[in-house]
């Protein structure tokens, strides 16, 4: 039986206050890499970030500069937001009020080299059909997150793809910096980043939702409805776990435990998987 295939997200995380400012290409003298991270960053949105954490000074600063008017938008989305001049939302709205929503509670990024990147000009076919912005795809840092030393090259941090149709969010998907299916404690749950996304994603419509209350609901309610498959992959063995269409808070949420076990060589399987969570 074929499983629920959810978007996964291939972006990048961000860091430094300056990067809104768009800084003029002249003030990099040549191509060089910086060191950056999101990971300690304060809710918000930082452009044209990379997740490795290396990008070349030149091509970020180049890339602000062109795209300072956007990114100046967002911002300015994302302290209307905070202060309450503008209402949250994701779903329905704009792809610039989802990203400045998310970033009340994430520090957002995306790459500059990324033709799905957050502020790319959309292109059109000759027949005038949108060849990209269809698709946005960017990273969220919860603040305060930093990396689990046992696995370095893995950043913590959640993996969003949004899904455009006629100039509004339909869909929004995250795989988290966690799997929740393995949480039991609050603290536990908290490493997840479902709480932020929950949280973000429901503001309008429940505007105080708690950590616990994500949690309970999880444990309680999503987890008991959830449908179990198991299928052999090439060399291995593919487990999943789907709840679809929940309710709540006036969104609908499916949620997909993907595990996957292959053996390589001799030292043993290579566990590979996660949570993927779509909001409709």
């Amino acid at each position: 039986m074929r499983t629920l295939r959810f978007a996964t997200c291939v972006v990048a995380v961000a860091c430094g206050g300056c990067a809104a400012q768009g800084l003029p290409p002249q003030q990099v003298a040549s191509h060089h890499l910086e060191v950056v991270s999101a990971l300690r960053e304060p809710a918000g949105y930082y452009p044209g970030r990379s997740t490795s954490g290396l990008v070349d000074g030149a091509e970020l600063s180049a890339f602000l500069h062109k795209n300072q008017v956007a990114i100046n938008d967002i911002q300015s989305r994302i302290s209307g937001i905070k202060d309450g001049r503008l209402p949250p939302g994701c779903i329905g709205e704009d792809q610039y009020t989802c990203v400045a929503t998310l970033a009340q509670k994430f520090a957002i990024a995306d790459s500059y080299n990324d033709e799905d990147n957050l502020v790319a000009e959309t292109k059109y076919d000759v027949n005038g059909k949108r060849v990209t912005g269809s698709k946005f795809k960017f990273e969220g840092a919860v603040p305060g997150t930093v990396r689990d030393p046992r696995v370095p090259d893995l950043p913590p941090v959640v993996r969003f793809e949004l899904t455009m149709s006629r100039e509004r969010v339909s869909q929004l998907a995250a795989k988290l910096s966690d799997d929740p299916t393995f949480a039991r404690t609050q603290q536990e749950y908290d490493a997840t980043g479902a709480y932020e996304l929950v949280a973000a994603v429901t503001a309008k419509t429940c505007p105080t939702l708690g950590r616990d209350e994500v949690a309970k609901w999880i444990e309680n309610t999503v987890k008991p409805a959830a449908r179990s498959f198991r299928q052999r992959i090439r060399r291995g063995v593919e487990e999943d776990k789907i709840s679809k269409n929940i309710r709540f808070c006036g969104r609908l949420f499916s949620f997909g435990s993907m595990w996957a076990s292959r053996t390589y060589n001799q030292y043993g399987p290579d566990v590979r998987g996660g949570m993927v969570v779509v909001v409709e």
